[in-house]
């Protein structure tokens, strides 16, 4: 990549068009495509993946006690599918601070917080009931059904619940700003910071430090911080380790995410090397939800010791793996945004083809070890290494 090479940044929420926005605010306002530096967007996506870890971490810990009577996961994919639909209807206002905290809030956060690979994985437990709990295989499949639909319905509906707040606070925001505003003046504060964005992104620089926003360079200080903090951590802090090496590996698997994100606006560019009826579905977020779930069903067998007897330092390096890197690749607030956007066949074709793909990588690599093995392994677990 070119030292003046300028990107298009990946929107991975395909719902909200911004000029519908600003259509009511100023009729005819054509906007073009924000383009932006990548260096300011990387450490945002750092800084805000890394937040996200923590935020899943704790929260499902939260909720993870003796007589639960919801599983403390569905209360953190309801929260970052909540702010998710918020974000998606403040887009514009978002982008008004800076094009780099919009991706950041959306795709390092809303998808770091949540996660499709762990959803699969408790799917795949309840359908093969690896507690190994004393009923029938009937009971499995309607144990695996009520988490399948329970995750996906909760997720949908916290979306939904974001947009319709995020409408009531944009109109708010809206209408304080107008007050602010000097009279006779048609284009808000949110139009001329979009406008201005789109040419002071396309000077020379990769980073650009004098075009930067201030909340980029807050951004970027934190993403820094957090990566020498959690550093420090796992060196000093060994009862952490788990929690701080997988806020190292969790930016990368948002990065990556993000990458893949551009497939998801695309199509036409890898449509001759797909099926024609996969042509309009997100593939960017099909194949990161399906390669996180692929490679956290292997981690999940490894855990168990089963193939090779671990230590615990690689335990530590297989938990960070599981939370930090597949928690962060793969998303649900990004799946059930797109999930409410598509037409209601491409809709169900979606949801069904990425539920079915990533449980049949959980049935052929974790499945036929609980369905073969006579001797329960719990290595890591035993550690108390999660």
């Amino acid at each position: 990549m070119s030292s003046s090479e300028v990107v298009s940044v990946p929107v991975e929420e395909p719902i909200e068009v911004i000029e519908e926005l600003y259509e009511e605010q100023a009729p005819g306002l054509s906007l073009k495509p924000v383009c932006i530096f990548i260096g300011p967007v990387i450490l945002s996506l750092v800084f805000f993946s890394m937040v996200g870890v923590l935020v899943r971490v704790h929260v499902n810990r939260l909720f993870s006690y003796p007589g639960v009577p919801v599983f403390g996961l569905i209360w953190v994919q309801m929260l970052g599918c909540f702010i998710m639909g918020m974000a998606m209807r403040l887009k514009g206002v978002l982008l008004s601070y800076s094009p780099a905290l919009n991706t950041g809030i959306t795709t390092g956060l809303c998808g770091s917080i949540t996660t499709f690979s762990s959803w699969q994985l408790l799917v795949f437990q309840e359908f093969f009931n690896t507690p190994r709990s004393d009923h029938s295989q009937f009971r499995n499949f309607l144990g695996g059904m009520s988490v399948l639909a329970t995750e996906l319905g909760c997720s949908v509906a916290a979306i939904r619940l974001g947009q319709m707040i995020g409408d009531e606070v944009r109109i708010a925001y809206n209408y304080l700003s107008a007050r602010n505003t000097p009279a006779g003046t048609q284009i808000s504060k949110v139009e001329t910071a979009i406008l201005s964005a789109e040419t002071s992104g396309r000077r020379d620089g990769w980073f650009a430090w004098d075009k930067w926003a201030k909340c980029d360079v807050i951004l970027a200080a934190g993403g820094i911080a957090g990566v020498i903090a959690s550093t420090i951590v796992v060196a000093l802090a060994p009862r952490t380790r788990s929690v701080s090496i997988a806020l190292l590996f969790g930016p990368v698997g948002t990065i990556l995410r993000w990458r893949l994100a551009s497939l998801n606006t695309q199509p036409r560019r890898i449509s001759r090397f797909v099926p024609r009826f996969l042509a309009g579905l997100p593939l960017g977020t099909l194949i990161t939800n399906v390669l996180g779930s692929a490679i956290l069903s292997i981690i999940y067998v490894l855990q168990t010791g089963v193939v090779v007897r671990p230590s615990v330092a690689s335990c530590y390096v297989l938990a960070a793996v599981s939370d930090g890197f597949c928690g962060c690749l793969t998303t649900i607030s990004t799946f059930a945004a797109e999930i409410t956007a598509l037409r209601s066949r491409l809709s169900m074709l979606y949801a069904g083809i990425s539920i079915v793909v990533a449980q049949s990588f959980f049935i052929l690599i974790s499945g036929i070890y609980f369905k073969t093995a006579t001797v329960d392994y719990h290595i890591c677990k035993d550690m108390n290494v999660d």
